[in-house]
């Protein structure tokens, strides 16, 4: 699979399990919502410091978002 689909699944399946929605990660990420709305829909991917970020908010480590083993 692409690394752009592979990373956009995992940020998708993340956050469904978080129970949070996508506006309060993109609220505490301090980003727009259209922000991870594209990186769920692999248009972007997100930088180094965003994938921290999200780290810190779903309670994740990098691998679970990179899904590299």
């Amino acid at each position: 699979m692409d690394e752009r689909l592979t990373i956009a699944k995992n940020i998708e399946m993340l956050i469904k399990t978080s129970g949070k929605s996508q506006v309060q990660i993109a609220q505490a990420a301090g980003v727009e919502e259209t922000t991870i709305s594209s990186y769920i829909a692999g248009r972007t991917i997100p930088s180094t410091l965003m994938v921290k970020k999200l780290c810190r908010i779903l309670g994740c480590d990098y691998e679970d978002i990179l899904g590299k083993q």
